[in-house]
Order: C-alpha cells, then sequence, then structure tokens
C-alpha cells in the first residue's frame, strides 16, 4: 500500500469516528415483541346483510341525527370469525383482543375513533366509533374486552358518532384490526 493510499485509509477511520463521537445520545429506545408461529386467517360478517366481503353497513342516517358532538345514529352489527381449521392454527387454552387501526383517518377529540374517508363531498364531522361485546368504546389502538371462547365468532358493533354538526355526504371509512392471543 503506497503512503497516499495508508494516509487516506487513516484519515476515513478518523472521520468516521469522530461522527460516531460527535452523535449525542438522549436515551435509549428498547423494541420488544413476539414472533408467534399462530396463524389463524379472520373472516369479517356483516350481521345486517350488507353485501360486500369485509364492508358493515351502518345505514343511512339523516344529518339532523348528528347535530351535536357525542350524538350517535345508525349502525350495524359485525364478527370477526378465526378460522379455527385452518392450518397452523392453534387457539386451545388462549383468549384474544382485538385492536383497530383507522386507514382512513383518525376522529373524535383525542383521535380514538375511525374517521370518515376524506373523499370529495364525503360527510363531515362525522365518526365510527366500534364497541365490543361488553358494549365497550374500542378506541384505535387499544384492546377490546378479552373474548374467551375462540371457536365462536367475537361480536362488535359500529355506529356514526358526530364529532361537530355532520354534514351530509357519503361516510365511508375503512379500518385494520389485530387479533392478539394471549
Amino acid at each position: 500500500m503506497n503512503k497516499f493510499a495508508l494516509k487516506s485509509l487513516v484519515a476515513a477511520v478518523v472521520l468516521a469516528a469522530g461522527s460516531q463521537a460527535a452523535m449525542a445520545a438522549d436515551g435509549e429506545i428498547n423494541f420488544v415483541g413476539t414472533v408467534t408461529d399462530n396463524t389463524c386467517p379472520v373472516v369479517v360478517t356483516d350481521l345486517n346483510g350488507s353485501a360486500g366481503a369485509g364492508d358493515v353497513g351502518l345505514g343511512n342516517v339523516p344529518k339532523t341525527a348528528l347535530a351535536n358532538v357525542g350524538d350517535v345514529a345508525g349502525g350495524g352489527a359485525f364478527t370477526l370469525t378465526i378460522d379455527t381449521n385452518a392450518p397452523g392454527c392453534s387457539v386451545t387454552g388462549k383468549s384474544a383482543t382485538v385492536k383497530f387501526l383507522s386507514l382512513s383517518g383518525n376522529a373524535g377529540s383525542s383521535g380514538q375513533w375511525i374517521g370518515i374517508t376524506p373523499d370529495a363531498g364525503a360527510a363531515t364531522n362525522v365518526a365510527v366509533q366500534i364497541k365490543d361485546a361488553t358494549g365497550k368504546d374500542v378506541q384505535l389502538g387499544l384492546e377490546s374486552a378479552p373474548y374467551l371462547d375462540l371457536t365462536q365468532p367475537l361480536r362488535f358493533t359500529a355506529n356514526y358518532i358526530a364529532t361537530g354538526a355532520a354534514t351530509s355526504g357519503p361516510a365511508n371509512a375503512k379500518a385494520a384490526f389485530t387479533v392478539d392471543y394471549e
């Protein structure tokens, strides 16, 4: 190795070491979780007879029914059914909780409900609220009450909730969910 190449290598090492030392840390973050082998397909069923797979009908409601913050209107029931016969799915002796995440934006004073998809002409000041089988509001990112018998469908209800005086228009929303087994 010639002297120029050696000096360049030494300079590069010194610079790299110096840039690492210049970066100060204010704290640490530990990311924790688990990778499991439990894969269970889940089927969404609208108990109101909606036509689309994965759709839950909330009905047509007049904007006057959602005139004030907290007014509730419309609604429907749906289930999440775990396919316990699927290969690799083992729920024996387990319970489950469900968490929802909005795919159309968050709504409510603390972002606790599913926002309406911001399509042209969409209703405003309206959100979708989900409740578990105990009637508890399942706020976004928080767990439902535990479901103990996973051989039965996990029951939920959904309704519109006003975040202000509602305006008329399509009121569609979209959410993802996770089922956490314990």
